[in-house]
């Protein structure tokens, strides 16, 4: 609450939104601010916070900076036109730094010049009162703001300051705007690669010791994920607990119809899935038949006495790409058609979920998922007759590209390597072998890796 001292008796500045209400004043008497009063403007001078009173009646002075507004016995309000000896307040800024058109506010954020509709800036406050910084959670309810004009607004350095017409005021650190208001960009910047290209490049990996003993270390493995799509950890032991102990640096393991984690030997059908045979599997993105699927499938191999079993790894964003670049009419059918995967074992299980083989971000246009998984597709009922044929010929373009040599990259992995590979973006499968191989495979959930990143300040 504002502060004001008359001459002859103390009074205060009544808030009452959105507009501020001066109390009674006997004729010839003048007010002047409090010291300690909240705005720097009002403790600077009074000379233009003074009001010159005639009468015994109540005022409510209107921020909008042109009436003034008279309250007669009966209570009605009736505007009235400022005289010379009525203060008119005034938008104060650095029309360099901060100019407002009366639904935006123009500023320089960086390298980039954006303007931000002032209803962003009054729904982002992030004051005491509208924000609750202990449980990072928003107090102000934005439907219920009205009266959105600006008073003041002051840029120095990192710092802004806005006063709005109801009294509120709003400060920001600029460098919080940029990495807040509309920025489309991400922070690691994706590396699409197809063979060729991955061959030419040391395997995205970071040592055990360094994962799983420091900060920079995680960093550097998530880092590699959200840029190549994997990385491998290295020296990890070659046991359930050496699995753990790289995920769960990460976050907790997913738990589906495959228990926490599985240790899949080779001729032991513990579940009914073909990972567990020595068939080869072509590129797959691993359960596509749940809603949400895996966010990091990670394969640790614990021991193999006998030939083949390289792991084979197809960026599906490269791929699809390539569709869009070559084919957009088959991209963009495979980003609006929704079709359904399933996953039955006995009578126990039948998971089943519908979505498009491709997902956009919808403000950018990029990739953000792809449902690739030939082995699971469940009948395809949710086509229209009309539209099959073109959808199977969508289907075929893209498997035609992610199936082709050039796609492929291939890493033998031996005991004590852990894969990780981010199961939204990378397609995983592998070479038939000989011989018993043991591999500990888990997922782990996509939210709490993205939010162990974006702790990391890498999303």
């Amino acid at each position: 609450m504002l502060g004001y001292r008359l001459t002859s008796r103390t009074t205060k500045l009544v808030w009452a939104s959105p507009r501020w209400l001066v109390p009674s004043l006997q004729q010839g008497e003048h007010c002047r601010p409090l010291s300690g009063c909240y705005s720097r403007k009002a403790q600077a001078s009074n000379k233009h916070y003074r009001w010159m009173v005639s009468g015994l009646n109540t005022r409510l002075l209107s921020l909008s900076g042109s009436k003034l507004l008279d309250q007669d016995v009966c209570g009605s309000w009736k505007p009235k036109t400022f005289s010379s000896h009525h203060c008119a307040f005034s938008i104060r800024s650095n029309p360099k730094d901060a100019e407002s058109d009366g639904k935006s506010l123009s500023l320089r954020l960086g390298e980039r010049h954006v303007q931000v509709p002032l209803l962003w800036l009054r729904d982002h406050c992030r004051c005491q009162s509208c924000y609750n910084s202990s449980t990072f959670q928003k107090n102000v309810d934005t439907y219920s703001l009205d009266n959105l004009a600006l008073l003041e607004t002051n840029v120095e350095g990192d710092a802004l300051s806005i006063k709005w017409q109801d009294g509120h005021i709003t400060d920001y650190s600029l460098q919080w705007l940029d990495q807040n208001f509309y920025s489309p960009g991400a922070q690691v910047e994706r590396f699409l690669w197809d063979g060729p290209r991955m061959n030419e490049k040391p395997v995205p990996s970071t040592a055990y010791e360094h994962h799983v003993n420091s900060d920079d270390g995680l960093k550097s493995t998530l880092k590699n994920i959200l840029e190549y799509g994997f990385c491998v950890v290295e020296g990890a032991p070659a046991t359930e607990e050496g699995t753990l102990s790289v995920t769960d640096r990460i976050s907790f393991p997913l738990e589906t119809v495959y228990g926490r984690s599985s240790v899949m030997v080779s001729g032991e059908m513990e579940h009914s899935d073909t990972a567990y045979t020595s068939m080869p599997l072509g590129p797959h993105i691993d359960t596509t038949y749940c809603t949400l699927p895996a966010g990091i499938q990670v394969f640790h191999c614990f021991s193999h006495n006998g030939q083949g079993g390289e792991t084979l790894l197809v960026d599906g964003f490269k791929a699809a790409e390539k569709l869009r670049r070559l084919h957009l009419s088959h991209f963009n059918t495979l980003v609006n058609t929704t079709i359904p995967h399933e996953y039955i074992e006995g009578s126990h299980y039948h998971l089943y979920s519908l979505g498009t083989v491709l997902s956009t971000d919808l403000m950018t246009g990029a990739l953000t998922q792809i449902r690739f998984n030939p082995y699971d597709r469940a009948p395809l009922r949710t086509v229209p007759p009309q539209d099959i044929p073109h959808f199977y010929d969508s289907y075929a373009a893209l498997t035609n590209i992610i199936r082709s040599k050039d796609s492929a990259f291939w890493i033998k992995l031996n005991p004590g390597m852990v894969l990780l590979v981010d199961n939204w973006r990378v397609m995983h499968g592998r070479s038939s072998f000989t011989g018993r191989r043991v591999l500990n495979g888990l997922y782990l959930p996509r939210d709490d890796w993205m939010s162990r990143a974006r702790a990391m300040g890498l999303v």
